[in-house]
Parts: C-alpha cells; sequence; structure tokens
C-alpha cells in the first residue's frame, strides 16, 4: 500500500496520478491517518460497475431463495414491508365506522 503524506500529494499530483494509474492506487494521509485516496479511472469505472443497485422487488425475490422455505410468505412480505405502521394518529382514524354497514 502506498501512502503518501497530504502535503506531498498536493505538491507532486502528477507523479502520483501516473503512479496510481500504472501501480494501483495511492492513499493520502493527512497527520498520519489515511484520508483519501488517488483512482486512476480504470480502478473506479470498475467499481462503480459493481454497484449495480437493484429494486425492492429483486432483492425479495433474492431473500425469498435463501431462506428457502423457512419463512412463510406473509413473514417475508412483513419484511420488506417498508410502510409505516406505527402512528396511530387522531388523523389514521378519521373514517372509522364511516363506511360500516
Amino acid at each position: 500500500m502506498n501512502t503518501i503524506p497530504m502535503f506531498e500529494a498536493k505538491n507532486k499530483l502528477p507523479l502520483f496520478m501516473h503512479q496510481a494509474e500504472n501501480s494501483g492506487p495511492v492513499f493520502i494521509a493527512r497527520r498520519n491517518k489515511t484520508v483519501g485516496v488517488l483512482l486512476s479511472i480504470d480502478d473506479y469505472n470498475r467499481l462503480i460497475a459493481k454497484k449495480e443497485k437493484k429494486s425492492i422487488l429483486e432483492c425479495a425475490a433474492e431473500f425469498r431463495k435463501k431462506v428457502d422455505g423457512n419463512l412463510t410468505d406473509e413473514e417475508i412480505d412483513r419484511i420488506f414491508d417498508v410502510r409505516d405502521h406505527s402512528m396511530d394518529t387522531y388523523e389514521s382514524h378519521i373514517f372509522d365506522g364511516v363506511f360500516d354497514d
């Protein structure tokens, strides 16, 4: 792991950018703590490509495969229900009894 102080990165940015392109990431430290990294555009694009976002339905389908019968459909639906059911206010009961026959 190639770590350089921030002042050196500032003063020699082109050198370290070439190093990142040819040898891999260059880590930047401030007061002996790593605070940043220089990446080549190829390395960056590889990282971004791996972060494919999935929909909630795709995540639920994968989860169903993983649990494979250990949970009921109702339990799984409850896990993936993103609605807030915690509110019990006056407005949530405003139509109680109105449409009852």
